[in-house]
């Protein structure tokens, strides 16, 4: 199923997550939609709308869905993973953990695909975190051996960067946070970009420093990150939403 930029966008947005990170829960929430969401059919509109609901605890997640399944019009939901009702356990210890990529690939055998916990996890997550410091953080826990799998790697980094993120300074600015295992993290700290803080890179460095935070110089072109803003809500709205460019144009045609 397609899903535009603008709808991950938006859900990493809602989330407030990482875009590259929402993109790949998205997709995950996308395969458990289409295989064990609740479908209706709009004969007026043409289309079609797949929710995850619990009883007694609101819309989760809702996908507008062409007629051909093929091309997500709009998601919406209720409210941020970050305060659902809905339990979200982390995965079995020793579970094969899995998360599609962007395109392409079907789960493996016996394996699990953790969006839920995932999307909690990452939604309640106080910093976050390039897709490069992420894959840079397992390579240092496992020099010469095999990456983990993503969702255990994000996890990893995720518990170590929110302690390094914690030491930066809230004034705006770019800092290097040095922590016990040599390892140097640069941190951005800007609410005009994000609330959350972002650990955008991550070295091995050799020797200690006097003082572990350390403020940056500023470059001469300004720092720029493209990050998903939240949508706007219309007044007297109760849920969340963002919409394909080309729904109005369905509607009409429909």
């Amino acid at each position: 199923m397609y899903v535009s930029p603008a709808i991950k966008g938006a859900f990493s947005g809602i989330h407030r997550i990482d875009t590259w990170f929402g993109a790949r829960l998205l997709r995950a929430l996308t395969m458990h939609l289409i295989v064990s969401g609740t479908w209706t059919h709009s004969v007026e509109r043409g289309l079609y709308c797949v929710r995850d609901r619990s009883k007694n605890r609101g819309l989760c997640h809702q996908m507008v869905v062409g007629k051909t399944g093929l091309h997500a019009y709009e998601y919406r939901t209720s409210h941020p993973a970050a305060s659902c009702r809905l339990p979200a356990n982390p995965p079995p210890q020793g579970a094969r953990l899995w998360l599609p990529p962007v395109r392409g690939a079907l789960p493996p055998a016996d394996s699990i695909v953790p969006w839920r916990y995932l999307l909690s996890f990452s939604s309640s997550l106080p910093v976050r975190m390039s897709e490069d410091v992420v894959w840079g953080y397992a390579r240092h826990l496992n020099s010469g051996g095999v990456l983990p799998p993503l969702a255990d790697a994000y996890v990893a980094a995720a518990q170590r960067a929110r302690t390094v993120a914690e030491l930066a300074p809230r004034r705006p600015g770019r800092y290097k946070v040095s922590d016990d295992d040599g390892l140097a993290w640069q941190v951005l700290v800007d609410r005009r970009i994000h609330e959350k803080p972002l650990v955008r890179g991550l070295r091995l460095t050799v020797g200690r420093f006097d003082k572990p935070v350390r403020r940056m110089r500023s470059p001469g072109i300004p720092f720029q990150v493209p990050i998903a803003d939240r949508p706007p809500l219309q007044e007297c709205c109760e849920t969340q939403r963002t919409r394909h460019p080309g729904m109005k144009h369905q509607e009409k045609t429909s």
